[in-house]
């Protein structure tokens, strides 16, 4: 009887230390697994972290270049309207020159004779009628056949219109019939090269191009 009951005792015993040595396996191996699975989840933060750094860089980085963008273009702007106020104040300064050249009858004659025939000129022979400025038609009424004749020759018949235009120099010749008619005011011809003028304006200004002719050259 002992030896069948320590039989089983050490039966016992051996299923208690196997018992033990998996309870210490499933221990060790839990260990390993929760040591992995921290490590993993460790892992899964510090790139979750890297992502959000880097997309936090990358909206930094985009919100930055968007702000120089933006300033960029306020200061385009607002240098390109620093360069049209410029190029305005030169035509405003052209006006006022006209207004001067017209009160300088030495100067302002002659000019006025070559718009006075450039106009004849475009609109060929006929009966013309030109039509001046209140103060060029106080100025030329009185001689007003000689310096057509003077300028254009005795055959041309240009005939003086009463009526005064509102321009500051030059004049506005028309057909008879009134179907026909060159602007050759300062105020006409400035309008028909506002374009030219700007650009010749602005590279004098901002450049060193240079550009050859002059206003009253057609």
């Amino acid at each position: 009887m002992s030896t069948e009951s320590d039989q089983v005792k050490a039966l016992q015993q051996a299923i208690l230390e196997r018992a033990r040595e998996l309870a210490d396996e499933h221990v060790s191996q839990g260990e390993m697994t929760r040591a992995k699975i921290i490590e993993d989840a460790r892992e899964k933060i510090k790139l979750m972290e890297q992502k959000e750094l880097l997309a936090a860089r990358l909206l930094s980085e985009r919100e930055y270049q968007r702000q120089v963008q933006a300033n960029e273009l306020r200061i385009q702007a607002e240098l390109d309207r620093n360069r049209w106020g410029l190029v305005q104040a030169v035509m405003d300064k052209i006006s006022r020159r006209l207004v001067e050249l017209r009160n300088d009858e030495a100067a302002y004659r002659p000019l006025f004779e070559r718009l006075l025939r450039q106009a004849v000129d475009s609109l060929g022979a006929g009966q013309l009628v030109a039509t001046l400025g209140n103060e060029d038609l106080a100025r030329f009424h009185d001689d007003w056949e000689d310096l057509v004749s003077g300028c254009c020759g005795s055959k041309v018949k240009v005939r003086l219109s009463p009526e005064a235009c509102q321009c500051s120099g030059g004049l506005r010749l028309r057909s008879d019939k009134g179907d026909i008619m060159i602007d050759n005011t300062f105020e006409g011809i400035i309008s028909r090269r506002e374009d030219e003028l700007q650009r010749l304006i602005f590279e004098r200004l901002f450049s060193t191009v240079s550009t050859k002719g002059t206003v009253f050259d057609g």
